[in-house]
């Protein structure tokens, strides 16, 4: 039955960071997120960092550099294994790019979402917030902050206070971590939170995707976020952003949405929650996931970059899957960068013991999260997965699917399970369920799923990046999450996909690899042996000149590997083995290859998330339009 009408609507909108209608007022805010920060000590200490290291600096002519030259970026801020949430963040603030202060603003879309202070301090960066609650998120360490791009640590602190939330009193200080990118770029990560940072020191090597701390509000900050800010080798801001007021090439892998509109997070509630415009302010989720019949159940939807003109609808089913709730939201009349829509339901006396479910619909972005009636799932369910095929690579517009398997490898009953982007996508993600033994989708978009003991379940993931959207070989990571379990961890190659995307139709390599084993596990004997796999690929894009190359990755990078074209029939090699091989694949063009490896007395352990051996197939751009791995080890 759907009841519109049982209880009265408590609907909360929160604004957080400035929106575009805010934007202009908080020039007179110092502390409108943060303070400018100090590079007048900060740069001192890297400069003393880098000619102790004896580094040097990418050579750059500032003059004619473009930005062809500087390394491509992964997005800096990932949910962390036991974040709850789908998507954990919102962006609060661009790069001012209008030089005039105070009072004149330009983000890199000709927008105000930024922010300059009447110290004649332009934000030199991106702000990006843990959302919907900080202080929560922050105090469980759910948002790790990871490097965009490889390069050296030449600077660090890491004992600030980390909940500062803005004003005179706050401590200047705050804990960072800053990077000499390989390309000559500064990366400056500043507000993490207090002894998170990286054990590393400054000296060692990062590469793209290593964790480097959490997300905290140290330093003169009015909330919880990452403050990510990168400096040409001539110290002008880098934006990494392009638009029609920035840059024309972007500096993103993958540049999300400037309004990046989706849910970020369902909860069941046990009375209204409070998270307040200010940080300084108490904060009061008060989740709850299990009930008993005749409680009154608060249930809030959460999303990000609400436009105007956005509705939205929360609906409740009963464990039969009958809907028993709907309410509907009236449309916005202003941007907020964070955003809440609450309401209750009252359970019947008589209501169902087991899993209930919370479905939201935000502008066709449909998540479900579940909550229990009796009492809630056992803990310490375990989850593994894997995805085929590894990459792929299409038009924008168009959709691009994949296979992933979720197993419960534990005793227990993993419950409430979800899967979800772990970075910006500028377009749609979905999962449904399929039959395993037919892939036929059996499933309903985005639904909660459960698995039971040592059990597994089939899905078939869509990507659909917006048209005018790019990827340059964006390795999409993907978080299989339950109510009773951390997150799978990622394993890139594994139960991620890696995408490339434009405006034309391009090559799409599909590979499937075959170990003599069978089990995706290349056994070398020794330390100075060899051993080889097989692999199968079938073009279902364009047609397209791409070369095919295999590469270690981790303990594996020491192995001397070779490539062949072979026989699919035979299995035996057409031409001699070599490092790589480049060809033409006609549209649904099919090929086999065997590609080999030689240990060259150096042990490789069994470390199946790092040491792997991966083929890519790239065109003549060096973008990656096919990719699949294999895990290896030497006996």
């Amino acid at each position: 039955m759907r009841n519109r009408f049982f209880l009265a609507i408590v609907t909360t909108i929160v604004t957080h960071g400035p929106s575009l209608a805010q934007s202009q007022q908080l020039n007179d805010r110092p502390t409108a997120i943060h303070a400018p920060i100090d590079y007048t000590s900060v740069n001192a200490e890297i400069e003393a960092n880098i000619e102790r290291l004896g580094l040097a600096r990418a050579s750059v002519d500032s003059t004619t550099a473009t930005r062809d030259s500087f390394d491509r970026l992964i997005y800096p801020v990932r949910a962390a294994p036991n974040a709850d949430v789908f998507r954990i963040h919102h962006t609060s603030n661009f790069v001012d790019l209008d030089p005039v202060s105070p009072g004149s603003l330009m983000d890199y879309a000709c927008g105000a979402r930024t922010y300059d202070l009447n110290s004649g301090y332009d934000h030199a960066g991106i702000d990006i917030v843990v959302t919907p609650f900080r202080a929560h998120a922050m105090n469980q360490n759910w948002a790790d902050v990871i490097a965009a791009a490889p390069g050296v640590i030449i600077a660090r602190n890491h004992l600030a206070a980390d909940r500062n939330c803005g004003g005179i009193s706050a401590s200047p200080d705050a804990n960072f971590v800053t990077i000499l990118q390989d390309d000559g770029i500064t990366a400056y990560y500043f507000h993490m939170a207090r002894n998170s940072l990286t054990d590393k020191q400054v000296g060692d090597r990062v590469e793209a995707g290593e964790f480097l701390g959490r997300i905290g509000s140290s330093g003169l900050s009015a909330e919880p976020h990452l403050h990510f800010e990168l400096r040409h080798p001539n110290g002008s801001v880098v934006d990494p952003n392009a638009g029609a007021c920035g840059a024309s090439d972007t500096l993103w892998r993958h540049q999300p949405a400037y309004s990046d509109s989706v849910i970020t997070a369902i909860f069941s509630h046990n009375f209204t929650p409070d998270y307040p415009a200010s940080f300084c302010s108490p904060e009061f989720p008060r989740f709850r996931t299990a009930f008993s019949p005749g409680d009154r159940v608060y249930l809030g939807l959460y999303v990000r970059d609400r436009g105007v003109g956005a509705i939205s609808t929360l609906t409740v089913l009963d464990p039969a899957g009958q809907e028993v709730f709907s309410q509907d939201f009236a449309g916005a009349t202003t941007f907020s960068a964070r955003a809440d829509f609450q309401t209750s339901y009252v359970l019947p006396a008589d209501a169902p013991e087991g899993r209930w479910i919370i479905r939201g619909d935000y502008q066709g972005d449909i998540r479900e999260r579940a909550f229990y009636v009796g009492p809630p799932p056992e803990e310490n369910a375990r989850l593994a997965s894997a995805v085929l095929p590894g990459s792929r690579s299409f038009q924008a517009g168009q959709t691009a699917t994949v296979f992933a398997t979720v197993l419960n490898p534990s005793s227990v009953t993993a419950s409430g399970c979800w899967i979800s982007p772990a970075a910006p996508v500028a377009g749609q993600f979905e999962y449904r369920e399929t039959d395993p033994a037919t892939n036929a989708v059996t499933g309903s978009r985005n639904a909660v799923f459960d698995i039971a003991p040592s059990g597994s379940r089939s899905f078939l993931i869509s990507v659909t990046p917006g048209s005018g959207t790019a990827a340059d070989s964006f390795d999409l990571n993907l978080r299989y999450k339950c109510d009773n379990s951390d997150a799978a961890n990622i394993i890139s190659g594994v139960n991620s996909v890696l995408l490339s995307f434009g405006p034309v139709a391009v090559p799409d390599l599909i590979a499937v690899a075959v170990t003599p084993s069978g089990d995706g596990i290349l056994r070398i004997a020794d330390d100075v042996s060899a051993a080889a796999f097989a692999m199968a690929v079938s073009n279902v894009g364009a047609g397209g000149e791409l070369t095919l190359q295999p590469e270690g990755l981790g303990a594996a990078s020491t192995l001397r590997l070779r490539i062949c074209e072979t026989d699919p029939a035979a299995g035996t090699c057409l031409a001699a083995a070599a490092e790589t091989v480049t060809r033409s694949f006609a549209a649904n063009e099919t090929a086999s290859f065997a590609i080999f490896g030689r240990a060259q007395g150096e042990a490789v352990p069994f470390a199946p998330a790092s040491a792997r051996v991966r083929l890519i197939a790239q065109d003549a751009a060096g973008v990656v339009r096919g990719s699949t791995s294999v895990a290896v080890r030497t006996n």
